[in-house]
């Protein structure tokens, strides 16, 4: 038992209490179990408990949610115990709804992975040029939903990647400028054809095939999106879902019925060569 003499104890002790105090320049804790004695105090134990630590580095717009003093670089964080990943990025604030991938030490882990001491943790939002399924264990399905809007000239790949099931929109029909759509794009990627139209767009994609089928294919296989395909899932006339998700009905946005019969065949057969078409 370490004995320290705050000040002379001439009293006896009355009350009991514990006072934690922190070193500054090695991150550790010291707790004292301290006696009151009146006049002075009696420190009776000295417990000293190492402080684990782990890097972080969080890209794109997770930055949002970080201070000016940690975005876009490596920064460390102190805890005391056991910490999962999950508990990590709560006590940086960063919501784990909009994390798309994890690595720690370079190795894709899920929310619950307990980290060490000295462990690096990489967060990632949702990727949008990369189908991260089967390599991310954040969730079962990653976070991306691919949605366009495709420049002028190409409205028969915006009817095709509407009859593959895709959210897409065109800059002609939704009534904005070709150069000046941030607001109508949000979130959308960009299909243009010339270079001036990708000027202050972050999320781009220059279509260099000429016929229609091939710019399918070529969206399809650069963007790694076969394996979203869902054919007749949304009107091809209005972009609405088509609920419910069959092929045959009526669209609950602009009316558009689908009946069977040789349209509806002509429909699924093209679909079918589309997501075949490399």
């Amino acid at each position: 038992m370490q004995l320290f003499s705050y000040r002379r104890w001439p009293l006896p002790a009355w009350n009991c209490a514990t006072v934690n105090h922190r070193s500054v320049h090695d991150g550790n804790y010291e707790k004292h179990r301290i006696l009151e004695l009146g006049f002075g105090y009696l420190c009776l134990s000295h417990q000293r408990t190492q402080m684990k630590s782990a890097r972080l580095r969080f890209y794109e717009e997770l930055n949002d949610y970080l201070p000016e003093d940690k975005q876009k670089r490596v920064f460390a964080c102190c805890y005391e115990g056991e910490v999962t990943a999950a508990g990590l990025l709560a006590a940086v604030g960063v919501p784990l709804a909009v994390v798309d991938l994890i690595l720690i030490n370079d190795e894709s882990a899920d929310p619950a992975h307990v980290l060490r001491d000295g462990d690096r943790m990489s967060c990632y939002p949702v990727f949008e040029r990369f189908d991260i399924h089967g390599a991310s264990r954040v969730r079962q399905e990653p976070l991306r939903r691919p949605a366009f809007l495709a420049g002028r000239g190409l409205e028969r790949l915006v009817a095709y990647l509407r009859l593959l099931g895709f959210d897409a929109r065109s800059v002609a029909g939704s009534g904005c400028d070709e150069t000046d759509h941030s607001t109508e794009a949000g979130r959308r990627i960009f299909l243009y054809r010339r270079d001036a139209t990708a000027s202050g767009i972050e999320r781009v994609h220059q279509v260099r095939s000429a016929k229609p089928r091939d710019q399918v294919a070529e969206v399809l296989t650069q963007l790694q999106l076969r394996r979203l395909i869902a054919p007749l899932s949304r009107c091809i006339a209005c972009n609405a879902e088509w609920k419910p998700r069959v092929g045959t009905g009526e669209c609950g946005h602009c009316g558009r019925t689908r009946r069977e019969g040789i349209h509806l065949r002509r429909l699924m057969w093209l679909a079918g060569r589309l997501s075949a078409h490399r």
